[in-house]
């Protein structure tokens, strides 16, 4: 018998983002959510949908932590040891946009690579903040 797989809070909202990208035609290889602290995840495209833009061997990301928001990756993945990707850039779309507003997002993302950016990073909240995000969290629960 299998061990059963933990509750991750952040989970379901993250499969959300990832069905709309692909019901949107951005389709997603691979989605991960991790219950770290910060709880973070991620959402991989498929490289024929990244390719035009970053290339046959750049793997492209979105990236999600629970106080910064949104960012898009980029990177060799195949050369990379860490984690594949060599450039970040925040989005600044907020901690939990709507699925269908990350469509949107992704499709700029996806055709073209974002260019550099300069100050602070984006920070939306603390994890420790009482502000009912695990609420607003809990509404993607199925």
């Amino acid at each position: 018998m299998s061990e059963p797989t933990a509750y991750v809070s952040h989970a379901p909202y993250i499969e959300a983002v990832a069905d709309a990208l692909d019901a949107a035609g951005l389709t997603v290889a691979d989605w991960h959510a991790d219950d770290n602290d910060p709880r973070d995840a991620y959402i991989e495209f498929a490289r024929q949908i990244t390719a035009p833009a970053y290339g046959d061997d750049t793997e492209v990301n979105l990236l999600w932590r629970e106080d910064r928001g949104w960012m898009v990756g980029w990177g060799d993945a195949d050369s990379i040891p860490h984690n594949g990707l060599n450039w970040t850039a925040d989005l600044f779309c907020g901690v939990l946009p709507a699925p269908d507003e990350m469509v949107t997002e992704a499709r700029t993302v996806v055709a073209k690579i974002p260019g550099p950016q300069g100050g602070p990073v984006g920070r939306y909240r603390d994890t420790g903040d009482d502000d009912g995000f695990d609420a607003q969290l809990a509404a993607y629960h199925r």
